[in-house]
């Protein structure tokens, strides 16, 4: 597994949302990655260094898709990182203003709600998300997610797809991660954060770091958390 690059840690204050995050301060270089949420990178002073497809962008202001691979070469000493889940944000909103958007976390935060939009879905797609909530940080099963929602197993992976923009799997994947950094910024060891999410171990839960942010665990004991 390739090694992490230096200065790869994750310096700063963590908004941490049901359907957003936004880190002020430093996030740090990574490998390679690709994750389920849009994300932008602000910065006002120095910019941001990001390989995308193989090519550099060098910018102060960036947007980055949903699963779009790339790796943070250079980060600001002092920058703004969004992460948005694609159900929950207006991308043309977002477009239109991402010249405009403010690169400081006090100043950007009331401008979230804008940004962010409730798609309506389907009741029984709601249903399948609460059954996946009532289950974490236990094992899912597909065929009882399927049986909460009155949906097939088939049924219930086209709709994750369609309408959430990510597998059954991936999804489980990124809440469980979700209750990882809420438990660990509480202030629960790595260890502990990790089984409390319902990964096997801490070398699991880096893996899946590693693989959706392009870091390990250890590089997330920097921030503090802001509900």
């Amino acid at each position: 597994m390739p090694a992490l690059p230096s200065s790869s840690a994750w310096i700063g204050t963590l908004l941490l949302g049901e359907h957003v995050a936004a880190l002020q301060g430093r996030s740090g270089r990574s490998l390679r990655h690709a994750h389920y949420a849009h994300q932008l990178l602000l910065s006002d002073a120095e910019p941001w260094l990001v390989e995308v497809d193989g090519k550099r962008r060098q910018a102060h202001r960036l947007w980055l898709p949903s699963f779009q691979s790339h790796a943070v070469l250079a980060a600001p000493a002092e920058g703004c990182t969004i992460f948005l889940e694609p159900s929950h944000v207006d991308v043309d909103a977002v477009l239109a203003q991402l010249p405009n958007l403010p690169a400081q976390l006090s100043a950007l935060q009331p401008l979230l709600s804008g940004l962010c939009r409730a798609r309506p879905l389907d009741r029984r797609l709601q249903a399948a998300i609460a059954e996946i909530g009532a289950r974490l940080p236990d094992s899912v099963s597909a065929a009882d997610i399927a049986q909460a929602a009155h949906w097939s197993t088939s049924q219930l992976q086209r709709r994750f797809q369609s309408d959430l923009a990510v597998t059954l799997r991936g999804w489980v994947l990124w809440r469980r991660l979700h209750q990882a950094l809420l438990r660990l910024l509480a202030g629960d060891s790595l260890t502990d954060s990790a089984h409390a999410a319902g990964f096997a171990d801490l070398a699991h839960l880096s893996r899946s770091l590693r693989r959706m942010f392009g870091i390990g665990a250890a590089q997330l004991r920097g921030l503090r958390l802001q509900t």
